[in-house]
């Protein structure tokens, strides 16, 4: 008899929808409460069971709200189809109107306490048989929830609605669920001991993010990829750790024991479960491509083989939201790795595995369906994950005609998705294997056509993170250059830039200053203070080749006394002058010098007309790099050099000379000339008349001057 009349009201229901023009569909309702799902059991409903629903309530309004009820609604005709869950969730949530089941309520308050007072909360569990909700008889999924009224009101002032799967039999195909929890954080390891922020201590916490995470994975056919990364940062907190603070000085960690537990949990995992590791920092691969860094990819494959515990699991590559387009799915297939992993919103085909570029295989996850729902908000809790996956998965393994190994993968990698029942959901159409077992079957063909949206462009690291990172490799690149032996360097500098480079970066840029920081000033103090060049800012020097002036290079870095060549450089110096055609310095290539030590050598001058020339003295790395302080000296030729004007004043000297002896002589003979002769009466200029000489044509005497 009841089913006869759930038939009619369906009937009935059905011809007024064809008859009656469609009503307009009622913006959001203004709620005035919140209401947050944490349980519905069970997840899989019998038409003679029960249905029990348990939530939190919460005034989200700034005035005190009066005598609260919860009851039960639902939605009494089923969803078949695709477009009835896609429209379901598009919906508002009042849209279908539905109907509250009166014979269940709850009462939100006390006659003691009438009031719920602003942001605070109450409880409610509803229970309700199956058969007393007056169903169709069809299977399929139903819009279930809960409505919460002010007494003597009949309109909700807070609805909250999920989807329920009602079945008597099963589809007619069986699909393959694959889950896959995600273990990774956002980088804070800053210098060997020293994080940038305690973040991470909270994740590791008896009820922290990753100790949800890691217990999501203990299950059988669980799969998970870990971040070497991660490992590595919880390694140094069990070792004992300090935090920088906003000042830059250090405090003492907190999670040193929780990361202890959650490391020794973790080894238990890897050695017994299906695991994978990730790239090292999770890179934020899409904007590293579209900003021609590709380089830091392979940074971070180089940075996975620092860490012993994760080296030997298979490669995964996942792009941040697992968003790609063909450019960022070639760079991740470049790295080799066991499979690429992207959103099915982002690559889609008819199986979760695809064919992928260079032959490496694609795993699609179903990433909306992990958005819980439907509306309104909160819709991403636990129980809101859970139901919708099993309604999508059930349409799709009833709709299935093709007779291919159809089936789903799950990414977990939140305290919702973590606690939305076990990670091995159970339905009777649902298959659970690995990732592994997944990979070992055939990929199936498809367009190769990748989806990269405006939205998920917008969501990259943005251009001012994208320099800094820039920045921040040239720095490390030109430290590894420097030294004499670069291996340690060079690996712990790829790493320190895959951190840099991590997608959790994204919409945390102060964070990412606040990490990056210290960093870039360690190096900038190496590369430019720690290298030094003395010698005098003035010099003077001749004009000719071969001519020379003392400069040293100064190796200031600490010494290691156990390793006397750890900090050992290799530098050029090389010398850019104002006029090359006037003056030229020899480039001086110098030996190995250890920390704590110098060299000194002569700069070979050549120098071809005086003046002063400006010269800067700059240090290079064998590759190239400029690192120390450049270096000014004023070079001041003179055309001829001391040995010029040595001569020109020697040729002074014996010019003046010779002239005097010679005015002396020509003095002393005409003395001669004029004591021996007669004397005569004067002429009339003064001059004796007897006394005037012959004409002659001898030349008078010359000086040569």
């Amino acid at each position: 008899m009841r089913t006869a009349r759930a038939l009619l009201a369906v009937a009935v229901s059905g011809l007024c929808l064809v008859l009656l023009p469609s009503p307009a569909v009622a913006d959001e309702p203004v709620a005035s409460v919140a209401i947050t799902l944490t349980s519905m059991e069970p997840e899989l409903p019998t038409r003679d069971g029960e249905i029990t629903v348990t939530g939190r309530v919460t005034n989200i309004t700034k005035e005190r709200l009066y005598r609260l009820e919860a009851l039960f609604w639902r939605n009494q005709a089923p969803i078949l189809g695709r477009a009835g869950l896609e429209q379901a969730l598009a919906s508002e949530s009042n849209d279908p109107l539905g109907a509250r089941y009166t014979g269940v309520f709850q009462d939100l308050f006390t006659a003691e306490n009438p009031y719920l007072e602003p942001n605070a909360s109450v409880h409610f569990q509803l229970r309700v048989k199956v058969s007393d909700l007056e169903l169709s008889p069809t299977d399929g999924i139903y819009l279930m929830g809960v409505h919460v009224l002010a007494r003597g009101n009949n309109v909700a002032i807070g609805r909250a609605r999920v989807f329920v799967p009602v079945l008597a039999g099963k589809p007619r195909n069986n699909l393959t669920m694959t889950s896959v929890v995600i273990l990774n954080t956002r980088p804070s390891l800053v210098r060997k001991g020293v994080l940038s922020d305690d973040h991470l201590a909270a994740e590791v916490g008896q009820n922290g993010r990753l100790t949800a995470l890691l217990k999501a994975a203990e299950t059988p056919t669980t799969s998970f990829a870990v971040d070497p990364s991660l490992i590595e940062e919880l390694q140094t907190m069990a070792s004992g750790y300090q935090v920088l603070d906003s000042e830059g000085t250090t405090l003492a960690g907190t999670g040193q024991a929780d990361a202890t537990r959650w490391l020794e949990s973790f080894e238990r995992l890897r050695s017994s479960h299906d695991g994978y590791r990730l790239l090292y920092g999770s890179p934020d691969i899409a904007a590293l491509v579209h900003d021609g860094q590709e380089s830091v990819l392979n940074d971070a494959a180089n940075a996975n083989r620092l860490v012993e515990s994760t080296r030997s699991l298979p490669l995964l590559v996942l792009p941040p939201g697992g968003t790609a387009d063909a450019d960022t799915a070639e760079a991740a297939a470049a790295l080799q790795p066991d499979a690429i992993l992207l959103a099915d919103t982002s690559a889609k085909g008819p199986t979760p595995l695809l064919a992928g570029p260079d032959h490496v295989p694609i795993v699609t996850f179903a990433k909306t369906a992990q958005r819980g729902g439907p509306g309104p908000d909160p819709r991403d809790t636990a129980i809101q994950i859970r139901q919708r996956m099993l309604a999508e998965t059930w349409i799709e393994a009833t709709a299935g005609r093709d007779n291919l190994a159809h089936g789903r993968v799950r990414l977990i990698s939140t305290v919702a998705q973590a606690a939305s029942g076990p990670p091995e959901l159970k339905a009777p159409w649902l298959k659970q294997r690995t990732l592994s077992e997944l990979l070992r079957s055939t990929p199936a063909a498809w367009p190769m056509k990748f989806r990269y949206s405006s939205a998920a462009r917008d969501a990259q690291l943005t251009e001012g993170q994208l320099a800094s990172l820039r920045k921040f490799d040239a720095s490390n690149n030109t430290y590894a250059d420097l030294l004499v032996d670069p291996t340690s360097a060079r690996a712990e500098g790829s790493a320190a830039v895959a951190r840099a480079a991590s997608s959790k970066w994204r919409r945390h840029d102060r964070a990412l200053r606040t990490f990056l920081g210290p960093q870039q000033a360690a190096l900038d103090e190496i590369l430019l203070d720690k290298i030094q060049i003395r010698s005098s800012a003035r010099v003077q020097t001749v004009a000719r080749e071969g001519v020379e002036f003392p400069i040293t290079i100064r190796n200031t870095l600490e010494a290691d006394a156990a390793h006397p060549e750890a900090r050992a450089v290799k530098v050029r110096l090389v010398f850019h002058s104002d006029n090359s055609q006037r003056l030229t310095i020899k480039t001086i290539k110098a030996p190995n010098i250890r920390a704590q030590n110098s060299f000194t050598d002569n700069a070979e001058v050549t120098a071809k007309a005086n003046g002063v020339v400006p010269v800067t003295a700059q240090l290079m790395t064998e590759s190239g790099r400029p690192v120390g302080r450049p270096f000014d000296i004023e070079v001041q030729v003179t055309q001829n050099g001391t040995t010029g004007w040595a001569i020109a004043i020697a040729a002074g000297i014996v010019l003046v000379g010779s002239t005097f002896f010679r005015i002396r002589q020509v003095a002393r003979e005409r003395t001669k000339t004029g004591s021996g002769g007669p004397t005569g009466p004067s002429a009339g200029d003064g001059t004796a008349s007897g006394d005037l000489p012959a004409l002659s044509s001898a030349p008078a005497a010359r000086l040569d001057v």
